[in-house]
């Protein structure tokens, strides 16, 4: 009677040194991937992390911004101070919403002070009117007595240039603050200008409240949003650090079913070997 030969297990299969060897290079490939997976986390955190720099203490505009220089992140919607004179390039603007109501800016360009010397031209929102009939009386105004008080501090929120609407191109009818048309109409520009305009706060500024009332300027949304790019990259990683040690599992259990293989085969073998031959043919009596 043959003996059988034991069937080696997962586990007895798994201890050999070779395949010991091979988990431990795969737990360091699996480690390395956590790793990379760890920091795309990280990544997405850090760039989705709310925006929390205080806008609304008044700086100076000088640390902000410099004339004719692209508007930065961190100037974008921050409280800032200057000195600066009116000019009479006053003008109004359409479609402008104020507390779910919609009226008219008084707009107009203030003369910045300069290290230099040479002032730099402002885009500058003055208030809000509720009728075009009143925003234009007023800018009109505005205009003749513009350059007689002399220098003063104006505080107001710095925002970014605004693109031309529909309403600009096709009404001719001004509802946007776009800085790169003003520059085209202001008369004796000196080709300094700041690219963001001022959102005038006449309760910090040396200026009366321009028009019906003051124009209400909220600070900038500060949303918290994940980098989900980063967040599906880092799931990649993980996938990638589960097929690693997958594929050290399906290694071990090829091997061990070549083992099975095996076994059977010599087993087989030596069952036909053992196996008694034909006997000798019978002669016919």
């Amino acid at each position: 009677m043959l003996m059988r030969a034991p069937i080696p297990t997962f586990k007895q299969v798994a201890l050999r040194p070779q395949w010991i060897g091979v988990l431990i290079g795969c737990l360091l490939v699996s480690g390395i991937f956590a790793l990379l997976g760890q920091w795309q986390i990280e990544r997405a955190v850090e760039q989705g992390q709310r925006d929390e720099r205080d806008t609304e203490t008044a700086v100076p505009l000088a640390t902000m911004a410099q004339p004719g220089e692209p508007l930065t992140t961190d100037a974008g919607g921050r409280m800032v101070s200057l000195v600066g004179d009116d000019t009479a390039d006053y003008r109004v603007l359409a479609g402008r919403s104020q507390e779910g109501r919609v009226g008219w800016w008084i707009t107009g360009r203030a003369l910045v002070e300069q290290p230099t010397g040479e002032p730099a031209s402002l885009a500058v929102a003055w208030g809000w009117s509720a009728s075009e009939a009143d925003a234009r009386e007023t800018a009109e105004a505005l205009a003749a007595h513009a350059g007689t008080v002399g220098p003063g501090t104006i505080v107001g929120r710095y925002l970014p240039s605004e693109a031309p609407t529909d309403g600009d191109i096709r009404e001719h009818t001004r509802e946007a603050m776009s800085v790169a048309a003003l520059v085209n109409e202001w008369p004796g520009w000196n080709a300094r200008a700041y690219t963001g305009y001022l959102v005038v706060d006449p309760a910090a500024s040396e200026v009366a409240v321009v028009g019906d009332e003051p124009i209400v300027s909220r600070p900038p949304e500060q949303n918290t949003q994940l980098n989900w790019l980063n967040v599906f990259y880092a799931i990649e990683w993980i996938a990638f650090m589960g097929f690693a040690l997958y594929l050290w599992y399906r290694l071990v259990k090829d091997a061990r079913e070549r083992d099975i293989e095996a076994i059977e085969e010599a087993e087989q073998a030596e069952a036909a070997a053992a196996a008694p031959g034909p006997g000798p043919d019978r002669a016919d009596g």
